[in-house]
């Protein structure tokens, strides 16, 4: 009975001209995006790739010179790009794509997209992540909104019923018509979308990640579903249904997103860059611990002094310029993390209060989900920064210790050569594995696992005072 139920509802949605309209629609925007996407990721990933080439190429063929010189020359950190990162780019719109690395500084990343195109910057960027969300649950709402409704209005909903057909058989009968509608639309995309990836060597790495984006889409789609099933079980008129489901999607895709960014951004404020940099200027002056730099250097002369058995800096075997640099880099590194993990946590703060909202909105959730899997969440970003202030601590500690160690003290004309420049090896970053992106996205897959649950029951629940009506 299930089986002749589903073939119905499927039959009937597939002879419905506005129904293949809208199919139409759906598929040539995810198609539109889909090819922008590719074009985008191919020109990018170029791009990138040859410009982080060009950096190292330039660091390591620089010449020779002072190390201390070498690490006010710096070198760029540039955050690569993967597939899926075109699938959905999150925040990487409006968060830098390179890091300028160099001595005594912790920069924040520069060069953001949305800065070369201000015009439209706050207009959401039209990609394939962004068009499933908004459109996806359209498109199962229209074939939704009558299962139930149109045929209480024909009055075959009572005939159909009246063959003795249970409530949890016409559920699920319904349900799978109209899951298989949806399977025949998206289906091609998305083995389409899953074969480019795997045709490319630097995606099929990523298969993982594809399948549990895919696996958050599938349940966003399924909520939307069974609650489109509960609210035309319920309403007496398929209008009515349609009104309220229009309602929801708007209201959920739009709204709460909307409000529920306001009131992150009212609820734990960033500060202002010229204030950020103010306190960390006035840290690096005073010290963490109240005590000046000059006072911690002095106190490092003197344990280096009695370590030796010398009374000054020209009797050291080493140069304490070179140590007085990396005393002055830690002094600042500490700074630094400080004041930037203040501001990852009021970024986490504001993200928490975003990600509450998806108990209101399943957009919320798959939304953030998408993101994270995607590698152009917020982890990702704080992850790709922290790394890249890693990989400046470890390259200027390397400079400085080459000072220390084979220069003379009060030497000015000390030169190092290439072999230097290639020991601090190439940057590299690789994202966060497929394990912290789960944990990351764990709260949101809760938050639809909910939603399907109470969804799937108000279904159920609709349909049951169906059979008592009648």
């Amino acid at each position: 009975m299930i089986g002749t139920i589903a073939r119905k509802e499927f039959v009937m949605l597939r002879r419905d001209a506005r129904v293949r309209l809208t199919a139409v629609v759906l598929v040539v925007m995810v198609a539109v995006a889909f090819l922008s996407a590719t074009s985008r990721y191919k020109d990018i990933s170029q791009e990138r790739a040859a410009a982080q080439a060009l950096i190292t190429e330039q660091w390591q063929s620089q010449g020779e010179k002072n190390p201390h010189a070498a690490a006010h020359y710096g070198i760029y950190a540039i955050r690569p790009v993967t597939p899926l990162s075109f699938f959905d780019t999150g925040v990487t719109a409006f968060s830098g794509v390179s890091i300028w690395l160099e001595a005594h500084r912790r920069n924040l990343p520069g060069g953001r997209p949305a800065d070369d195109n201000a015009a439209v910057s706050g207009v959401a960027e039209l990609t394939i992540a962004y068009t499933l969300q908004i459109l996806l649950p359209l498109f199962v709402i229209l074939l939704a909104f009558p299962a139930f409704a149109a045929e209480r209005e024909s009055g075959t909903l009572r005939q159909l019923l009246g063959t003795g057909v249970t409530p949890a058989q016409l559920l699920v009968g319904k349900a799978l018509g109209i899951a298989g509608a949806v399977g025949i639309v998206l289906g091609p995309l998305l083995l389409t979308g899953l074969a480019f990836l795997v045709l490319l060597p630097e995606g099929r790495m990523l298969l993982p990640e594809a399948l549990a984006v895919v696996a958050f889409y599938l349940l966003y789609a399924g909520v939307i579903l069974f609650l489109s099933l509960a609210v035309s079980a319920r309403l007496a008129s398929s209008q009515a249904a349609l009104v309220v489901l229009l309602a929801f999607w708007a209201v959920s895709s739009f709204v709460v997103p909307r409000l529920a960014a306001d009131m992150a951004a009212l609820r734990h404020p960033l500060p202002q860059l010229i204030d950020f940099q103010a306190a960390l200027a006035a840290d690096i002056e005073s010290g963490l611990d109240g005590r000046s730099p000059a006072e911690v250097i002095d106190e490092r002369r003197q344990q280096t002094l009695s370590l030796y058995g010398v009374e000054d800096e020209s009797q050291l075997p080493i140069n304490f310029q070179g140590i007085i640099f990396s005393l002055t880099e830690q002094l600042d590194a500490a700074v630094f993390k400080r004041h930037f993990e203040a501001l990852y946590e009021k970024l986490h703060s504001q993200q928490a209060v975003y990600g509450i909202t998806s108990l209101f909105s399943p957009r919320v959730a798959v939304q953030l989900a998408s993101m994270q899997w995607s590698g152009t969440g917020l982890e990702q970003e704080i992850d790709f920064a922290r790394h890249a202030e890693q990989f400046r601590v470890e390259f200027i500690e390397t400079l400085n210790r080459d000072l220390t160690i084979n220069s003379q003290p009060g030497q000015t004309d000390y030169r190092s050569g290439p072999e230097l420049w290639r020991a601090i090896g190439n940057y590299d970053y690789a994202g966060l594995g497929f394990a912290a992106k789960f944990f990351a996205s764990a709260p949101f897959l809760l938050a639809l696992v909910l939603w399907l649950g109470g969804t799937t029951t108000l279904a159920w629940l609709a349909v049951r005072r169906i059979r008592v009506a009648v």
